[in-house]
């Protein structure tokens, strides 16, 4: 319109319409076109709607999902450690869902490959700029979905592994509400009889060791001890009796050997004698050797007396010792440092020798009997194995002591094998008599021998040396190492492909290329120096990774070569396009 128009009147009178602002400045404002990183960002986008949009990613989104689910739901039930369930998942997306990003990643030219350059030109973008976008969606596309996925998964398999925070094994046995009790309760019996004079303690109350706990009446026994002390002094005075006549009697018998001695003498001047004479002399001489043997007799028996009275000695002797240790009876004092359980007695009760005072449990130690409904897991219970008892918000941390011999029925009247778990207390008070929760760790079944199983194995590299590895938990840290490695792998294979897919110009060739490489990278890795990036070898080490077996410098390494090559890889991909770039 000529400028001089707009000045002219409106016909036929008609009031002129207001003028606005905006009418009043210029048709065509200069537009600033946007930046590299604007048109990047723009295009990404562009690009992550078609994705979104895309049944390849929605079914790859939906299987996985379905299958990871299915896959832990499936080990969960068997009761396996986060380590075994999240090595399965990750060697699963290693080995068969990175081909999905494969193909992902070949589709990024595929809507516009016949009218590539056009497009690029038409909407005023570099070559760099698109490739740059391609490589941003699909790498940004890939991680989400995987991420995605793996991310929640992996979290859910570490609060299952809460289950058993322990080294030594995996979950398998399980008791809910079960009552503690005291670890080998002491009985405590009396040691003699008598009236119950005091009780000292209470029922529940705790004792230390040395405490006195019943008093029982000590007159009665203070009269025996009298009395045996008696005994023993009227024993004592029979031995001197004996003693005294033993004495008299060999006095007797050196008198006797003197008359003998004489009257043999007085016999030995026989010629110079009558026969009367020699004939009362001989008599005498008889008669003294009777008295001689009478009086040895009478010396033997004495010293049978001594023998008779020094034993009758130690008897009473004896008896008074016994009558001291029942008079230091009556005090009963507590053995050991506990709680008392069980109280029989009360003051003025008469207790024979050997009635049940009381029961002392020990003040630290705890028995759980913990019932095993599985017969296959109880057959790999083994004494020495580690348990986790959790009573409210406190957890303490026991050993599997022995296994029942025989089955006991719960309180629901089901028959169960017994594992008697102890622990101790820590100084906890108040502990017996409440109900726990008590979780038992096992180390790995053994696995039975064949032919598949020796093939799953040599594939995993599962083995005997897998044990550190299979019985540990799984922090974030660790599980953190694991799923970068599965990503760094899937960044990758977006690089490499769509690198291929810029030489080629062919999807098909690049998907398929990029699948070839992928399954042979495992021998270009170890001819490179550098096998632990092999997948194979990741899918062999990811218990390893997981449980904290290898060093985490080692695992930061290999994940600084992995997400390196891919970079530069892409950043290949981006200069190979851009030296493509037609004049302008």
């Amino acid at each position: 319109m000529p400028p001089e128009s707009e000045d002219r009147a409106p016909a036929s009178g008609a009031p002129s319409p207001p003028v606005s602002p905006a009418a009043t400045e210029p048709l065509s404002a200069p537009r600033r076109p946007p930046g590299h990183l604007r048109s990047i960002g723009l295009l990404a986008r562009a690009d992550l709607d078609s994705l979104w949009h895309s049944w390849l990613c929605r079914g790859f989104l939906i299987a996985s999902g379905i299958v990871t689910v299915l896959a832990l739901k499936g080990m969960q039930a068997e009761q396996k450690a986060a380590n075994q369930m999240l090595e399965a998942v990750y060697a699963m997306y290693l080995l068969v869902w990175m081909h999905g990003v494969v193909f992902i990643a070949g589709g990024a030219f595929a809507r516009e490959q016949d009218c590539l350059n056009d497009a690029i030109l038409s909407r005023g973008l570099t070559r760099g700029e698109y490739l740059g976008a391609k490589l941003v969606a699909r790498a940004f596309a890939v991680l989400i979905l995987i991420g995605g996925v793996l991310a929640p998964a992996s979290f859910w398999a570490i609060r299952q592994d809460q289950l058993l925070r322990s080294d030594t094994g995996q979950v398998v046995s399980r008791a809910r509400n079960t009552k503690i009790e005291p670890w080998d309760p002491l009985k405590l019996f009396a040691a003699t009889d008598g009236a119950v004079v005091t009780v000292a303690i209470e029922l529940g109350d705790s004792v230390r060791a040395g405490d006195m706990l019943v008093t029982l009446d000590d007159r009665p026994l203070f009269d025996l001890l009298e009395t045996e002390r008696r005994a023993e002094e009227n024993a004592r005075n029979d031995v001197a009796t004996a003693q005294r006549r033993r004495e008299d009697a060999l006095r007797a018998v050196s008198q006797t050997e003197d008359a003998l001695a004489r009257a043999e003498q007085a016999l030995v001047a026989k010629d110079l004698l009558s026969r009367q004479e020699q004939t009362d002399r001989e008599t005498e001489l008889r008669a003294r050797q009777r008295d001689l043997q009478t009086a040895e007799n009478q010396a033997r028996i004495a010293l049978d007396a001594i023998a008779t009275a020094e034993r009758a000695v130690e008897n009473a002797q004896a008896r008074v010792r016994e009558a001291r240790k029942r008079l230091a009876r009556v005090t009963v004092t507590a053995p050991l440092s506990g709680i008392v359980t069980e109280l029989v007695v009360q003051p003025g009760q008469h207790v024979p020798l050997g009635a049940h005072l009381l029961t002392l449990a020990r003040a630290e130690d705890y028995l759980v009997r913990v019932p095993v409904y599985d017969f296959d897991e109880f057959k790999r219970l083994k004494p020495g194995l580690k348990a986790h008892i959790t009573i409210g918000k406190s957890e303490f941390e026991g050993t599997l002591d022995r296994l029942g011999a025989t089955t006991q029925d719960d309180r629901w009247g089901r028959p169960s094998n017994v594992a008697l778990v102890r622990f101790r207390g820590d100084g906890t008070p108040g502990l017996l008599g409440l109900n726990a929760d008590v979780r038992i760790a096992l180390p790995p079944p053994e696995k039975p021998a064949g032919r598949v199983a020796a093939i799953l194995d040599t594939l995993t590299g599962r083995g005997e040396d897998d044990l550190a590895s299979r019985t540990t938990s799984v922090t974030v840290a660790r599980m953190g190492l694991g799923l970068a490695k599965v990503l760094g792998c899937a960044g990758l294979l977006v690089a490499l492909t769509l690198l291929l897919l810029v030489v080629s110009r062919s999807p098909l060739v690049a998907i398929l290329a990029s699948a070839g490489l992928w399954h042979v990278s495992n021998l270009l890795f170890d001819f490179a120096g550098l096998p632990e990036l092999s997948y194979l070898e990741m899918v062999r080490t990811l218990d390893k990774t997981l449980g904290g077996v290898t060093a985490a410098a080692d695992e930061l390494a290999a994940l600084a070569w992995l997400y390196g090559i891919a970079v530069l890889l892409a950043v290949a991909a981006l200069g190979l396009f851009v030296v493509r770039d037609p004049p302008k």
